[in-house]
C-alpha cells in the first residue's frame, strides 16, 4: 500500500514536469539570441571594428566558463527560482532576499530587447512610434506568458526555428561577400580602438552569448534536470556562438566599418538580401530573435521571487496564479520593470551596461552558495549528472568563474552616469532596510510551518 502511494506521488512530480531537453534548448536558444545580436553587434563594430569576431568567440568561452556554479547547483539541488533557491539553502535568508531583490533591478535589460524590437519594426514600418512599439510588445509577451509555461514553450518552438533560419539566411548570403583579408587576427583589426575596448566589447556581447543559464530557474519543472539543465545550457550557447561569429564576419567583413559601428544590422541586410529577403530576415530575424527572448525571459524572471513569497518575505498574494500557472503579479511587476526604462528614455547601452554588471554581481553571490554545495550537500553532488570529483579542480574552477564575474561586472558599472549609481544606491538601502524589517516576519513562519533550514 505504502510503495501505491509512493508511485502515485512520483508519478504526479513526474508529469509536473512539462520541459524536456528540446523544450529546455527551445528557451537557451531563445534566450540567448535577442538584443545582443541585433543591437549591440553594431556597438562592439564601433568599438573593436573587425574584432567583434573574436569578442564573440570569447564571450561564449567566458559565458561558459561563468556557468560552472550553476550546472553544478542545477544538476545537485534543481530547484524553481534557482539563484534564490541556491542562495538561502546554502547561505541564508537574507543573503538570499539580497540576491532576489538585486536580480529584480538586473531585468531592466527587459527594456533592451523591447528596444530593439521597437527599431527593426520601425525599419519596416516607419509610420510607427518605436517607444510605443516597444512597450506594446512587452504587454503582447507578457500576455502570453499569462496563459502558462506550457504554451509558451510551444510557442517559443516555433519562433526559434523560424529565427534559427533566417540567421542562417544572413550568414548564407553574406559570407560570399566577405573580404576575409580584413578579419585576419593582426591587432590593428581586433583591437584598433585599444585593448580596454577590446574588453568592453567582450563584457558587452557576453550579454548578446549570455542567458542560457537562466532555464536553472524552471529546475522543478524540468525533466531529467540533472542532466538536461547543464547540458542544455552547454549545447545551445556553443551552437549560437557558432551562428553568432560566423554573423560577427557578415556584420563586419561585407560593408567600410565607418557604415555598420554603432548600427543595427538593417544596413549589412540590404546589402546581401534582395528586397523580399531582406523583409524577410527583419520580421523572422530581428524581430523573432527579440520575441523569442523577452518570450522566454517572462517563463523564469519570475521564480525566484515566487520563492521568496513563499518564504514570507513579501505577501501571499504575490504568488497567486492564474488558471495557466502563472503569478499574475509578479509577471505584471517584471512587465513595468522593463517599462519603466522605456518612458524614461535611458539609453540602451546604458541599460545593457547596468544590467548586465549588476547581474553579474548577483552570479558572484550564487558562486560563493557553490563554494559549499559540496559539503551542505554531499550526497545530492555525488550523485549529481554534472560534478568535478577533484575538490582542488573545483575550487579552482571557481575561483577563476570569480575572477571573471568580477571583472566584467567592474568593466560594465564603471561606464555608468553618476545619476545611474544614485538610483542604484538608493534601491540597496531599500532592499537593506526591508530585509532588516521584515526577517522577525520570515524567521517566525519558518519556526510555524517547523521549515527550519529546509
Amino acid at each position: 500500500m505504502a510503495n501505491t502511494e509512493e508511485n502515485k506521488v512520483a508519478n504526479v512530480g513526474e508529469k509536473s514536469k512539462v520541459l524536456g531537453f528540446w523544450d529546455c534548448m527551445g528557451f537557451c536558444v531563445g534566450q540567448i539570441i535577442g538584443s545582443g545580436i541585433m543591437v549591440l553587434t553594431g556597438i562592439v563594430i564601433g568599438l573593436t571594428g573587425h574584432g567583434v569576431v573574436y569578442c564573440f568567440i570569447l564571450a561564449a568561452v567566458l559565458c561558459i566558463i561563468t556557468y560552472i556554479p550553476w550546472m553544478l547547483l542545477g544538476s545537485s539541488i534543481p530547484e524553481n527560482g534557482a539563484g534564490y533557491a541556491y542562495t538561502r539553502r546554502l547561505i541564508g535568508e537574507r543573503l538570499g532576499f539580497i540576491y532576489v531583490a538585486m536580480f529584480v533591478i538586473t531585468q531592466v535589460l527587459i527594456s533592451t530587447y523591447a528596444i530593439g524590437f521597437g527599431s527593426y519594426f520601425t525599419a519596416i514600418f516607419p509610420i510607427f512610434n518605436a517607444k510605443a512599439v516597444a512597450i506594446a510588445v512587452i504587454l503582447v509577451t507578457l500576455g502570453i506568458n499569462l496563459v502558462g509555461l506550457k504554451t509558451s514553450s510551444i510557442v517559443q518552438m516555433v519562433m526559434v526555428v523560424i529565427l534559427m533560419a533566417s540567421l542562417a539566411l544572413f550568414i548564407v548570403f553574406g559570407l560570399p561577400k566577405v573580404t576575409w583579408a580584413e578579419l585576419s587576427l593582426a591587432r590593428a583589426n581586433i583591437a584598433p580602438n585599444g585593448a580596454r575596448n577590446f574588453l568592453m566589447g567582450i563584457a558587452l556581447l557576453s550579454f548578446a552569448t549570455g542567458g542560457a543559464r537562466f532555464i536553472a530557474e524552471n529546475g522543478s519543472e524540468i525533466r531529467n534536470p540533472g542532466r538536461n539543465i547543464p547540458l542544455s545550457m552547454i549545447v545551445s550557447t556553443v551552437v549560437v556562438a557558432l551562428f553568432y561569429t560566423l554573423i560577427g564576419c557578415v556584420a563586419s567583413g561585407v560593408l567600410p566599418i565607418e557604415v555598420v559601428a554603432f548600427e543595427n544590422l538593417t544596413h549589412v541586410a540590404k546589402e546581401i538580401f534582395p528586397p523580399w529577403l531582406f523583409i524577410v530576415f527583419v520580421c523572422g530575424g530581428a524581430w523573432f530573435a527579440l520575441l523569442t527572448t523577452l518570450n522566454g525571459t517572462y517563463s523564469w524572471v519570475t521564480r525566484g521571487l515566487q520563492a521568496s513569497a513563499k518564504q514570507g518575505w513579501l505577501p501571499k498574494i504575490f504568488i497567486k496564479e492564474g488558471k495557466g500557472g502563472s503569478p499574475i503579479i509578479l509577471l505584471c511587476i517584471f512587465g513595468l520593470v522593463g517599462i519603466i526604462p522605456i518612458i524614461t528614455n535611458m539609453s540602451i547601452s546604458g541599460i545593457a551596461n547596468m544590467g548586465v554588471g549588476l547581474d553579474y554581481l548577483c552570479e558572484f553571490i550564487v558562486l560563493i552558495a557553490c563554494f559549499r554545495l559540496p559539503k551542505k550537500f554531499a550526497k545530492e553532488y555525488s550523485n549529481a549528472a554534472f560534478t568535478i570529483k577533484s575538490m582542488p579542480l573545483f575550487y579552482t574552477l571557481l575561483v577563476i568563474a570569480g575572477i571573471l564575474m568580477l571583472g566584467v561586472a567592474y568593466v560594465d558599472l564603471s561606464d555608468l552616469t553618476l545619476t545611474n549609481y544614485i538610483v542604484i544606491a538608493a534601491y540597496i538601502v531599500v532592499v537593506v532596510v526591508f530585509m532588516q524589517f521584515r526577517y522577525k516576519h520570515v524567521k517566525a513562519q519558518k519556526e510555524l510551518d517547523g521549515n527550519i533550514d529546509s
